[in-house]
């Protein structure tokens, strides 16, 4: 008698436990949906738009996994839709996030006064998400393969587009902290046919690489000028372009002035430039091109044997103008926070 006691005993381990574990996961599916919520109400409190067509919890038992269809989300001139998010985690490690984005996903990015950038991944893309153990995101990682630039105007396609922002688990202490770290990489861009010759239609490679010093600003004046004021700046690491035979690296730093327009301070080394000039010297003045080709000459270093001749030059941005030494580049339209 004892015995099958016992052995019945034994056997409401496993159903008990089973049932346990039901009951802590239903919990935790229903803690991450109320978080997700949650965050949702936060932003439209910041004057977001939020929208999505419905937030399903799945997963059972192995898995967490949060599904938003059509999501939508708008806020000071950039705007994502996507067919659907997807973010699954082992339900005993929140710490590691990864994310599916199935279908059509769409960013179109809007500056008055400029024509608006838009992204589309037919394919949808990948990544994941980093948080501690108190639920702070570090880390972000987005990843697209055969996107479109300007699909509604004139088609550019993008062979491949990952994405890195990462910051600190605690805000930065001071104005010389780094607040965030920010990566984007583009590889295999065709450019239209009217793309200038003497450079070809395909960018190999784009890279840009920054950090932004200080606790990080919302993309409005009142916090960009409270950040500026108190010396934040943004750090440009790399950015980097290769581009038939154009070889780009520049870094340096980058801040506002009170205007809240971008001005910059960077060193470039380039390679190519006298394709880059050949292929703008149709936009220049005879004198003008004339003057180019002798700066070129200057600031040019002797070239390693057999190489291109290498340029190392000052880059400035101030009073909505782009130099390169004396020589100005470019005017640059306004920035409208």
């Amino acid at each position: 008698m004892r015995v099958r006691k016992l052995l019945g005993l034994a056997a409401l381990v496993p159903v008990v436990a089973a049932a346990a574990y039901s009951v802590w996961w239903w919990q935790a599916a229903s803690a991450v949906e109320r978080g997700v919520l949650a965050w949702m109400e936060e932003r439209r409190a910041e004057g977001a738009l939020v929208e999505h067509r419905g937030l399903t919890m799945s997963g059972f038992p192995m898995t967490l996994r949060a599904t938003l269809e059509a999501p939508h989300l708008a806020t000071r001139g950039v705007e994502w839709r996507g067919a659907r998010l997807v973010a699954q985690a082992p339900p005993w490690n929140h710490t590691r996030i990864a994310l599916t984005l199935p279908g059509e996903q769409r960013l179109s990015v809007v500056q008055a006064g400029q024509p608006p950038l838009d992204l589309l991944a037919k394919g949808g893309g990948q990544g994941n998400v980093s948080l501690t153990l108190a639920g702070q995101p570090t880390e972000l990682w987005l990843g697209f393969s055969d996107l479109i630039a300007q699909p509604d105007i004139q088609p550019v396609p993008v062979a491949a587009l990952d994405i890195t922002a990462t910051q600190p688990a605690e805000p930065p202490a001071a104005h010389t902290d780094t607040g965030l770290s920010v990566s984007v990489v583009a590889a295999g861009v065709d450019l239209p046919e009217d793309a200038p010759g003497s450079l070809g239609r395909k960018v190999e490679r784009a890279l840009v690489s920054a950090r932004i010093l200080g606790r990080p600003p919302r993309p409005e004046p009142a916090s960009l000028s409270a950040w500026s004021r108190e010396g934040g700046t943004v750090q440009l690491d790399n950015l980097s372009l290769d581009w038939g035979p154009l070889k780009l690296a520049m870094n340096g730093t980058l801040a506002l002035d009170g205007a809240l327009q971008p001005q910059a301070a960077l060193t470039a080394e380039v390679r190519g430039a006298q394709a880059v000039l050949d292929a703008v010297q149709d936009q220049l003045r005879p004198k003008e091109v004339a003057l180019a080709r002798t700066v070129l000459t200057m600031l040019a270093r002797p070239a390693e044997p057999g190489g291109e001749p290498v340029i190392t030059a000052p880059v400035t941005v101030q009073n909505r103008a782009l130099f390169l030494g004396p020589l100005k580049v470019a005017a640059l339209p306004p920035v409208v926070w």
